[in-house]
């Protein structure tokens, strides 16, 4: 996972309020008085007291770039030209040169402010004054900047950030629910820190700021070609089904309902998609060593994708409607990327609430495959309410309680897809 950042909003001068927009003219006197402000803020809207004060800094572009590269490649799973490969291979992304650097610049030119958890220091970016973004939003910009990431820092302090999201490195759908909880909470606490401030606001003024300061977040045409929609819907979601995750709860409970959030964060997307409670993922779909059921082959990683991911890769095929219906009824999956040689395969095991749900995420799948076949031949096998989806394999290996037709066992089978693009 990045680190918090706050990313440029488009369209939001009509409102006077604008995410992007930061009056940096004598930032470096201002900013200690002014934080200490918006920290008695953030602390009276959220009802915890920060422990000690946050520090600050300023970052030029240069720093900044070489921070969300070095932030980027800590979080990959494997290393960069493998992980990417793996993601052309099943088809979230086109394989093409280059996609780091064009994410560390697309990341950098979207980036006013952050909070980085493990220096645990907020740092704003020198030179944002002069975006053109900018021009209208002066002091409001600037503290609804600073709330969110100050809500960051109260987070961290408790919840110790940068240690929960490291030991989630294998399994990315939970830390993408954990950062959805994370920019939800915060943009809320944003939002209802900004309306302190407007005389006579109320629920509907919370209810008209909400989509003006977590969706439409950015306009299609204004985001670089080499930017894969992948990386670039995963960064938005956060903040826009999150702050409607988290505000469902305030609604429940009260913040007291989000402090219970912290101890128990949400497992999966589908708790932040379907709210909670949810059903915890199913565990333990391939074995630990799953390496060793391909036979020559080297293991890369393990993952664990989530709902959001089905929909997405359902999605690049198939009406949104039919993706995400597709995708609804998760209830677990668990892939391993592997090499053989120069090929990049995966062995990948999905299970769902009952074997109707299973059926339809198959027939989803197959009709996707035929729209846009992915590289190579894959199988697709399903058994009840599991689906095992594998690429680079002659066969499937025997997998604990899924019944293989290549043993000679009944399973639904659905057909081997191969594309015409040469392995």
């Amino acid at each position: 996972m990045l680190p918090s950042v706050m990313v440029r909003k488009q369209g939001l001068r009509a409102a006077g309020i604008a995410l992007a927009a930061l009056c940096l003219a004598g930032f470096t006197d201002l900013l200690p008085e002014r934080m200490a402000e918006v920290q008695k803020q953030v602390e009276q809207v959220r009802g915890r007291r920060f422990l000690r004060a946050v520090p600050a800094s300023e970052i030029d572009g240069t720093e900044l770039k070489k921070v969300l590269r070095a932030k980027l490649v800590e979080a990959l799973p494997a290393k960069e030209d493998e992980y990417f490969r793996t993601l052309a291979a099943l088809g979230l992304i086109e394989d093409a040169p280059g996609t780091l650097d064009a994410l560390v610049d697309f990341y950098a030119s979207q980036v006013i402010a952050f909070y980085d958890p493990e220096p645990r220091r907020f740092f704003v970016v020198k030179g944002a004054e002069q975006r053109e973004e900018m021009a209208d939003a002066g002091e409001m910009g600037r503290d609804l900047i600073f709330s969110h990431e100050l809500m960051h820092a109260l987070q961290d302090e408790t919840l110790h950030l940068d240690d929960m999201v490291k030991a989630m490195k294998d399994d990315s759908d939970r830390s993408f629910a954990l950062q959805s909880l994370l920019e939800g909470e915060a943009t809320l606490v944003m939002i209802r820190t900004a309306i302190q401030a407007i005389p006579g606001a109320d629920e509907s003024a919370e209810e008209a700021m909400i989509p003006l300061l977590s969706a439409g977040t950015l306009e299609r045409a204004n985001v670089p070609k080499s930017v894969p929609d992948y990386f670039v819907d995963q960064l938005f979601f956060p903040y826009v089904e999150g702050t409607q995750f988290v505000r469902a709860a305030v609604k429940k409970g009260g913040w007291a309902e989000v402090d219970r959030l912290w101890k128990f964060p949400p497992a999966s997307s589908s708790e932040i998609l379907h709210g909670s409670p949810y059903p915890a993922p199913a565990k333990n779909l391939l074995p630990a060593d799953a390496g060793s059921l391909v036979p020559g082959s080297r293991l890369l990683y393990m993952d664990t994708l989530g709902e959001w991911t089905l929909r997405f890769l359902l999605g690049r095929a198939l009406p949104e409607e039919q993706a995400a219906a597709a995708a609804q009824g998760w209830r677990g999956d668990r892939i391993a990327f592997f090499a053989t040689g120069p090929k990049t395969g995966y062995l990948w095991r999905l299970r769902f609430d009952e074997p109707g749900s299973a059926a339809r995420f198959e027939s989803a799948l197959n009709a996707a495959r035929a729209k846009r076949p992915v590289t190579g031949s894959e199988i697709i096998r399903r058994d009840g309410a599991d689906v095992v989806v594998a690429a680079g394999l002659a066969k499937l290996p025997d997998l604990p309680a899924f019944r293989s037709k290549e043993n000679g066992e009944a399973a639904a089978a659905s057909p081997v897809h191969a594309s015409s693009k040469p392995d």
